[in-house]
């Protein structure tokens, strides 16, 4: 039964869902997170949010200019899914405590902190997986 289309279907979305998915749920937390300690976004913040994590993702980017390419194993295809899964939400995890620390500040600047700290830290802590998976290779 789990040859059949279907199930290859799912394991195809699911394996390209991966790390979308984990980086959605991180964002969504750190909005609540922020609304939460913060209250309701004004325009401004929320154009600060969108900075925030752009400036991160910007951030990493830069960083990784100049590898020679990508890993050859993606998160969603490691060989050790359990220890790829606790990483992962180790990740969202450690990027929600980011953002709920960052929402503690005071002023607008949680909402351009949050983001940031919660991208740079999902981003780097689900890479490091794939970075166990190609050191084993």
């Amino acid at each position: 039964m789990r040859e059949s289309p279907f199930f290859r279907a799912v394991e195809t979305s699911v394996h390209g869902a991966g790390l979308p998915y984990g980086y959605a749920v991180t964002v969504w937390s750190t909005g609540a997170a922020l609304i939460g300690e913060q209250g309701k976004a004004s325009p401004g913040a929320i154009f600060l949010f969108a900075g925030g994590a752009t400036a991160a993702y910007g951030t990493l980017k830069a960083l990784t200019w100049n590898t020679e390419r990508e890993a050859e194993k993606p998160l969603t295809r490691s060989p050790r899914p359990v220890r790829a899964g606790f990483l992962h939400v180790c990740a969202i995890g450690l990027a929600i405590a980011a953002a709920l620390a960052s929402a503690q500040l005071p002023g607008d600047a949680p909402w351009f902190l949050a983001p940031f700290f919660a991208t740079l830290v999902y981003l780097s802590g689900s890479s490091v997986e794939v970075a166990l998976v190609e050191g084993d290779g």
